[in-house]
């Protein structure tokens, strides 16, 4: 407790030296000066009242104890009761205790504290100028020259010293110095406390003037703390000032904060959502690709039954075809499909003109040179052609509504049904095709008469007309 005592002490020792070299002292008073009219009146009473401490006043063979009291606009002192020096110790003892345990200040332990007043007779006073230098250091400097300044020694002696006025101009000190003997404010001291009392202060001055005296004359180890840095009276409010700043500062702070989070919280599921959704769209665009590669491959040339239907539209009645192959031939990069026919005509040099006109085949053209007939009027060629690439099918939405189109399946275009063939006809006529209702498709159910992909009828199957007349002729 002593060794937090001292350091306490030190500290405001150190803090006071501070603001006498950097003239916060002086600037506190000046501003004090002038805000103390401007003050209400109670208020201004009510910080006397606080500041004012009772007052034990030692004179002669007798003590006077004062008491604050608040007078006309005003606070002070008022005479407490008196109590006698002399005659028997217990009584002395006796009257001081009951005019102390009458006072209604105390501090926190129980006990009262006064202010020790003493007569300007037992205090040696004198005022002195010194170079400004030693502020820093006035007491120890002060005590150096007690010896010569007192007729007292130093270790008899207990000592103040305040400064009262500065010339910065010179660059002088004038110092109050008050010198009393040991002796006497040790007994004025002991006799307080045996009354239950703590003393404050010792002041060489009258009572009425104790409250605004700054000479202390009670020794360093004995004073108590006047610092405000262990008072709560002064931690409690710059707490909670302290505490009001930081929630100015850290609510809103902590408000983003959880905006902030709810944010990135929403932003994450976001961001979820859209893989999600990106991966969706990926696997419908790779299910819609695998689906339409199959059906353009599968629809991206004419089917074979709409060949042969064109083709038994566009030849001749005196056209015979012994052989019709459709196959994938490679050509770069896209896929292309020839059409090779072998037959009899009785004008093979029309066919090709007749192919050019088709919207199926293109780019026909002869294989091989026509050749004559033995014993007849016909000819037999043999052609090539293209098969020309249909158009590319409407998109087809895959949702009910508002979606894009993504997968494109559709029929091909229908072809137009072809006349009835008579009866004598080389080439059978095939069905028309159905028209485009979104499916593939269907094939025509009745049979083709002639070979597709074989240049020979198979065994057992009824012979292509043109054949048969041309073996009886060579028979013959």
């Amino acid at each position: 407790m002593a060794e937090n005592n001292s350091a306490l002490q030190w500290s405001s020792a150190t803090l006071a030296d501070f603001a006498r070299r950097t003239g916060l002292v002086g600037f506190w008073r000046w501003w004090s000066a002038e805000l103390t009219p401007l003050v209400p009146t109670r208020a201004r009473e009510a910080v006397q009242r606080r500041r004012l401490r009772p007052v034990l006043a030692f004179d002669g063979d007798e003590a006077v104890l004062y008491r604050p009291a608040a007078q006309q606009h005003a606070s002070g002192l008022v005479e407490s009761a008196r109590i006698p020096l002399t005659g028997d110790a217990n009584a002395v003892a006796a009257t001081g205790r009951a005019a102390i345990a009458q006072l209604a200040y105390g501090t926190t332990t129980g006990e009262p504290r006064v202010v020790i007043a003493l007569p300007a007779k037992q205090v040696l006073r004198r005022t002195l100028t010194l170079p400004s230098a030693v502020e820093e250091n006035l007491r120890r400097t002060v005590g150096y020259d007690l010896d010569r300044l007192t007729p007292f020694k130093p270790d008899e002696l207990y000592f103040d010293v305040v400064v009262v006025d500065r010339d910065a101009a010179k660059g002088e000190l004038r110092v109050d110095i008050a010198s009393v003997r040991r002796t006497i404010v040790d007994q004025a001291v002991a006799l307080a406390v045996g009354w239950g009392a703590s003393v404050a202060a010792v002041v060489p001055v009258a009572p009425e003037a104790a409250a605004l005296s700054r000479l202390n004359l009670l020794p360093e180890h004995a004073r108590p703390s006047r610092s405000v840095w262990s008072r709560w009276q002064f931690w409690l409010p710059l707490a909670l000032l302290a505490l009001f700043a930081a929630s100015a500062v850290i609510l809103p702070l902590w408000q983003k904060r959880d905006y902030a989070i709810g944010v990135m919280k929403q932003a994450e599921q976001a961001r979820v959502q859209a893989l999600q959704s990106e991966r969706l769209r990926n696997e419908l665009d790779r299910q819609a690709g695998d689906y339409n590669f199959a059906l353009g491959r599968k629809y991206a040339f004419p089917g074979t039954a709409q060949v042969l239907d064109e083709m038994s539209r566009l030849l001749p009645d005196d056209t015979w075809l012994t052989q019709l192959d459709i196959k994938n031939v490679a050509r770069g990069k896209d896929p292309a499909r020839e059409l090779t026919m072998r037959g009899e005509s009785q004008n093979a040099g029309k066919l090709i003109s007749i192919l050019e006109d088709s919207k199926l085949v293109g780019q026909a053209a002869p294989r091989s040179p026509t050749t004559k007939i033995q014993q007849g009027t016909g000819e037999v060629f043999d052609l090539a052609a293209q098969l020309k690439t249909l158009p590319a099918p409407a998109l087809v939405s895959l949702t009910a509504s508002g979606a894009a189109p993504v997968a494109a399946v559709a029929s091909p275009p229908p072809v137009a049904p072809s006349e009835p063939a008579p009866a004598a006809a080389p080439v059978a006529k095939s069905a028309p095709a159905a028209p485009a209702s979104g499916a593939p498709p269907p094939v025509a159910a009745t049979p083709s008469p002639m070979p597709v992909t074989s240049p020979m009828a198979a065994p057992g199957s009824p012979p292509i007309p043109g054949m048969a007349a041309d073996r009886s002729k060579e028979a013959n």
